[in-house]
């Protein structure tokens, strides 16, 4: 007949089973608190006596039978449970829940159902499985599901676990859990919903989150000024989140550069330029979203690391290296930003950094610049990118492209030793990076040299203008970098980058 379902529902013979249990317990428990009590004596006479010998000879077995009948019933449950599960499933053993059944956000077995599970819940299901069936389990959907539903008692239970063997601390399941925990901590703290963040829509439809993102760091920074990194990383953000919003600024700016006649500019660099300048916005659309891709895989390392950091100390930055959610070396960084130092808290916060820019987004970077037309495009950033922290200097002007040429003739005047006037060297200083920001090694030459010791020397010198400054509107400051806004200062600096030195 349509509609009608054969076999049990596995969620409810788990928790039929797991009451008949519990009332196996807690007759267990009654019986031995009776027989206390009346074995104490305090019914005296004849009568008390025997009541006594009947409680001995009869009711106390009467009862431990209803006790092992509750606890025989609760096992054939449990049986025909995991017997249904693989009927419907046609897989092993606890089929895709494993033997704790179905836990997903509507289940109701198992750990629980939606938001109203317990840590013994859980416990009581990873318990009842083989270590198979556990990791099977904690890969998939149904605990994601029940974990966001109920996050606190997941990470009671999960750790409880981790501490006493039950499940491998280091293993990609607890690693996977306790980042996802933290990250997800993070984004209900800001308002930042995980399902509508998505980079392919570009930058206006993400822009809510964008601005979270780096208002989490700001916020960080100011609960905690040990915090250093996060602090640097709401501080450049302008830079970085003005041109999310501009990219296709880049080509308006390239076409300006090509077609000034003011400056003797290196064909290799004219024809990058040339090359972003004739773009389409297609093509433009790549960059864009590459960025964002960037933003996000900063946050979604750094914002676990930060978020357990700063509601559990090192205790939990040591629980996600000890899963491998981070390294030995990440973990060493936080005990020296935990140190009280200022020199160690200032190295902890320098190898977030490094971290940062050379294991997090190095490939990113990468992949722009191997992208069709990405020379042209990750060159332009170079070119047009302006630090937003105060004293901090764009990358040609810490390393501009220089070339020289001779004029034509010998050195010395024939036949004689004196001086050529008529040959000389001219070297010339452009407004033109030497180098791409998309390379790695260059990159962080640029931080370590020139943006860092800015932004440290701002922190040493004027903390207060630094807090002034992180806590801030970010619009505000995102649109005072944004190449919209900046087109003429750009160019500006473009220009006034070029010098000539002539050499006899």
């Amino acid at each position: 007949m349509a509609g009608t379902f054969y076999g049990g529902d596995v969620g409810q013979l788990r928790q039929l089973a797991k009451e008949l249990a519990g009332g196996a317990n807690k007759l267990d428990a009654l019986s031995q608190q009776l027989g206390s009590t009346i074995s104490a004596g305090l019914w005296k006479g004849r009568d008390g006596d025997r009541f006594r010998g009947e409680w001995s000879s009869s009711h106390v077995k009467l009862l431990k039978s209803a006790t092992a009948g509750l606890e025989a019933a609760s096992k054939v449950l449990l049986a025909n449970a995991d017997e249904q599960e693989r009927a419907s499933t046609g897989s092993g053993p606890g089929g895709s829940g494993g033997a704790g059944g179905s836990v997903g956000a509507g289940g109701s077995g198992g750990a629980g159902g939606s938001g109203d599970g317990t840590a013994q819940n859980l416990t009581d299901t990873l318990t009842a499985m083989t270590p198979e069936e556990r990791r099977e389990y904690l890969q998939s959907g149904e605990f994601e599901r029940w974990a966001l539903a109920n996050p606190d008692a997941a990470k009671a239970a999960l750790d409880a676990a981790a501490d006493s063997g039950l499940i491998d601390k280091n293993s990609p399941e607890y690693a996977d859990f306790l980042s996802s925990y933290w990250n997800n901590q993070a984004m209900l703290d800001m308002g930042i919903d995980p399902a509508s963040w998505d980079t392919s829509r570009g930058t206006e439809p993400n822009w809510e989150t964008i601005r979270s993102v780096y208002d989490f760091y700001g916020q960080a920074y100011l609960a905690n000024p040990d915090l250093q990194w996060a602090g640097m990383a709401n501080m450049i953000g302008p830079s970085f989140a003005g041109g999310f919003r501009d990219m296709a600024m880049l080509r308006d700016l390239a076409q300006q550069i090509a077609d000034n006649p003011a400056a003797d500019i290196p064909v290799p660099v004219l024809d990058e330029i040339e090359q972003l300048a004739g773009m389409t916005d297609q093509e433009i659309r790549f960059y864009e979203t590459s960025m964002l891709d960037m933003n996000k895989e900063i946050f979604l390392d750094q914002a676990r690391q930060h978020q357990a950091y700063l509601n559990g100390g090192l205790d939990e930055i040591n629980r996600l290296r000890d899963s491998g959610a981070i390294d030995a070396g990440t973990a060493d960084a936080w005990a020296d930003i935990d140190s009280g130092d200022p020199d160690r808290v200032q190295e902890g916060n320098t190898a977030l950094l490094y971290r940062e820019q050379n294991e997090i987004i190095a490939d990113d970077y990468d992949n722009m610049r191997g992208h069709p037309g990405g020379e042209a495009v990750t060159y332009m950033v170079t070119l047009a990118g302006d630090p937003s922290i105060p004293g901090a200097r764009s990358y040609p002007e810490v390393f501009p492209y220089t070339f020289s040429v001779e004029s034509p003739g010998p050195e010395n005047i024939p036949l004689t030793s004196w001086d050529n006037p008529a040959q000389f060297r001219t070297d010339f200083t452009t407004g033109f990076p030497d180098g791409n920001i998309a390379n790695a090694d260059q990159r962080w030459e640029l931080i370590r040299q020139d943006t860092l010791p800015a932004y440290q020397d701002l922190l040493a010198t004027d903390p207060d203008q630094a807090a002034r400054i992180i806590g801030s509107d970010f619009d505000a400051r995102v649109d005072q970098y944004r190449p919209t806004n900046n087109i003429p200062g750009i160019m500006d600096r473009f220009l006034g980058g070029f010098d000539t030195e002539v050499h006899q």
